[in-house]
């Protein structure tokens, strides 16, 4: 066919389908119980005036935002990233009930993490970060770690699975057996509590960190002798980057570590745990782990200072911690001095939900059974629930946010002050309705219009940082 030919047949396709557009009525045609539409010849041309799409959002806080200098959208693309460019069609949009909320300050329920800190100078204060994929690569984490070590002391990442599947942004690590670097999915078989089916344990002992490695040749050949290497990607002197203390979760794994030239064995011994001490300002080590057995976590601390632990759980929604053995939770938690349990789920139950029934049975039922769950594993611990950001999604050809957001919002906001934890609103924070729209447009948040980049996740790590400690 000549290229004459094809320019024509296209033409008269964009002329027939402009045909068409003219004699479309806003908002398509019914028939019976089907909504048809197709879009008008004024939207195929993008001729509508555009509404102000962040009326709701705060003022002040927008100006910051346009004034501030972000990177490229970067965010991590993970593997349950929700497909958000599904339109709802009216008839799916669901009825959704008033919330009645007050506006007390939840931040009274953190009074027993606030008092431990007077005493990070004599021995460490352990807050616990769960999430979903927000806060891979040790997003949102790594600002609360760095401001809380900063001004309390304290050193090292906390803890960390034996091999990484999701690089963090704080420190790499490898896992070697006979000398040869695992790939990603390599070495010991990992089980986690979340995810697929095909990675559930037939028991519940996952560990802390909802997941645990099997050291065992029956399962890999050669995993009973497994070497560990941690070293910090920033070169920077970076708090985080510096410890002089590894824990190792198992059950009756064996091993020693090597930092600064030296062979080191561990200092003691406790149930589940090895606990390590090395030389001053070490930043990086290796650790062999010798014998069969489980291994729950690695852990890169100091003796004093804040330590925080990032634990992402992609796909979860904070529904798993009553599948996690009670007794292995009460002993790190009570261990380590854990004082503040940070909860960050919500986000993955919006897209696959159509119903506000749906939410509220989530939320007062489900999450509320997890977090007593916790409580009784942690009482010496403050408990805080951050809920999901702002989402948005295709409706009528406009990105705007899931119509269930702001009530799950609000009920987890009801549900939080009813069970005596702090509860922290990033919907809020970001500007309410419609506000991840503008943070796409300025680069805090990737085009799924879901994750945060780097930028937009600096942002509210900060912004949590400075609502928790009364900035």
């Amino acid at each position: 066919m000549k290229a004459r030919q094809i320019a024509y047949i296209i033409w008269t396709v964009i002329a027939l389908l402009g045909a068409f557009c003219l004699v479309v009525p806003d908002g398509g045609w019914h028939i019976g119980t089907w909504h048809l539409r197709f879009p008008t010849l004024t939207q195929a041309l993008d001729m509508d005036t555009k509404d102000d799409e962040l009326s709701m959002m705060n003022d002040s806080l927008l100006a910051e935002l346009e004034t501030q200098s972000v990177l490229p959208s970067d965010s991590v693309v993970a593997e349950d990233t929700i497909a958000v460019q599904d339109n709802i069609p009216p008839k799916a949009q669901p009825v959704i009930p008033e919330v009645n909320v007050s506006n007390t300050d939840s931040r009274a329920y953190l009074a027993a993490f606030y008092a431990a800190l007077d005493s990070v100078r004599t021995k460490p204060v352990r807050v616990v970060h769960y999430g979903d994929s927000q806060i891979e690569e040790d997003r949102i984490t790594n600002v609360l770690r760095e401001r809380w070590q900063k001004a309390y002391g304290g050193g090292g990442v906390g803890l960390l699975p034996l091999h990484q599947t999701i690089p963090t942004r704080s420190m790499r690590q490898w896992l070697s057996m006979d000398g040869v670097v695992q790939t990603v999915q390599g070495g010991p078989k990992r089980y986690l509590v979340y995810g697929p089916r095909s990675m559930r344990l037939d028991n519940d002992e996952y560990g802390v960190m909802g997941q645990v490695a099997v050291m065992d040749s029956t399962l890999v050949a050669g995993s009973e002798d497994v070497v560990m290497c941690i070293e910090p990607i920033d070169k920077k002197r970076q708090g985080h980057n510096y410890f002089n203390r590894v824990r190792v979760l198992t059950d009756s794994v064996d091993g020693y570590i090597l930092a600064q030239d030296t062979m080191l064995s561990p200092t003691s011994y406790t149930r589940h745990l090895l606990l390590y001490t090395l030389p001053d300002s070490t930043t990086k080590c290796e650790i062999h782990l010798q014998g069969k057995g489980k291994v729950y976590g690695v852990s890169l601390e100091t003796p004093t200072g804040v330590i925080v632990d990032n634990i992402p759980m992609r796909g979860c929604s904070g529904n798993i911690f009553t599948k996690i053995d009670s007794t292995q939770l009460s002993d790190f938690y009570r261990e380590t001095n854990t004082r503040l349990i940070i909860l960050q789920f919500g986000g993955n139950m919006i897209p696959q939900t159509e119903n506000a029934s749906t939410i509220s049975g989530y939320v007062r039922s489900t999450l509320r059974q997890q977090i007593r769950y916790i409580r009784a594993c942690a009482p010496q611990a403050s408990i805080l629930f951050i809920g999901p950001s702002d989402m948005s999604t295709n409706i009528d050809g406009q990105m705007t946010t899931y119509p269930l957001v702001p009530y799950m919002d609000k009920l987890l906001k009801k549900m939080a002050e009813e069970e005596q934890i702090a509860y922290w609103s990033m919907y809020d924070a970001m500007g309410g309705k419609d506000s991840m729209v503008r943070w796409v447009e300025i680069g805090l948040a990737g085009s799924d219009y879901v994750h945060f980049t780097r930028a937009g996740a600096n942002k509210v790590g900060k912004i949590l940082y400075e609502w928790l400690m009364g900035y």
